[in-house]
């Protein structure tokens, strides 16, 4: 792939496994995808954005027979994408694609993906290289700010209050709140929220968010005798086989295993 382009893709139901030899923004338009990496998952719907650095494992699975995305591909190579990390003075790669995760869209630009979806659907297969270059710059930008120090908020918290955000996640459990979400429940924009989490835990809020979900699930193995079915749902995972690979990575043994040890 030469040039970077931006692409709707209908997942409906369909389900796979993809890698590829370059970077990709997955943005949830309509219905909702789960999407899953080695270390964390998370679903996209309307607004969530998931970041895909090159050469990255990801599963996807359509949980609707609308689901479908707005897709941006980038060549490595474009210049295209050359210039814009020039004009915005910032690496993607060493910021944007540093890692996979999932962010949120502000909700003022939630309306450009309508835009973006209607003008994808005109242009079809053909679509002009001019609209193209305005709709990868238009969401790649928006994105960047989040990672820019050339826009970093001002520091208004130099700590997270761990007790409040652990109280907020414990009471979503079965629906996993998004970046944004933690944020405002902090009371700090997203991208402090981000930076706060990544120095003083050591991991994303997503990495954050999903050891407190398999904390629950430990606990809830070696506790009672729940289904994973049930289990599942009440951990915000789309079925049981969903949350046992999940489970499996983080602690590296099926949850049937930890009761088996339970009852030796």
């Amino acid at each position: 792939m030469i040039t970077s382009k931006a692409r709707r893709n209908l997942i409906a139901r369909q389900s796979g496994e993809h890698c590829h030899g370059y970077s990709q923004l997955l943005f949830g338009w309509r219905g909702q995808m789960e999407c899953e990496f080695h270390k964390e998952a998370g679903q996209l719907s309307n607004g969530i954005v998931a970041i895909i650095p090159e050469s990255t494992a990801h599963l996807f699975s359509g949980l609707n027979d609308d689901c479908e995305l707005l897709v941006i591909d980038l060549a490595p190579s474009d210049p295209y994408i050359q210039a814009l990390e020039q004009a915005c003075n910032i690496s993607f790669k060493d910021t944007l694609f540093q890692q996979p995760e999932f962010v949120s869209l502000n909700p003022e630009i939630l309306p450009l993906l309508d835009f973006a979806a209607k003008q994808l659907l005109s242009g079809k297969d053909q679509i002009n290289p001019q609209l193209n270059c305005q709709l990868v710059s238009l969401f790649m930008t928006q994105l960047c700010q989040m990672y820019s120090p050339n826009l970093a908020q001002p520091i208004t918290h130099n700590r997270l209050n761990t007790a409040r955000l652990n109280d907020f996640i414990d009471q979503r459990l079965s629906n996993p709140p998004s970046n944004l979400e933690l944020a405002n429940a902090l009371y700090v924009s997203e991208s402090h929220f981000y930076c706060l989490c990544q120095s003083q835990f050591g991991m994303t809020p997503q990495q954050y968010l999903m050891n407190r979900r398999m904390q629950r699930a430990h606990f809830l193995l070696t506790n009672s005798k729940i289904t994973l079915t049930i289990l599942a749902a009440e951990l915000g995972f789309s079925d049981a086989s969903s949350f046992s690979r999940s489970y499996k990575k983080h602690y590296h043994e099926t949850p049937r295993s930890t009761r088996r040890l339970l009852d030796i």
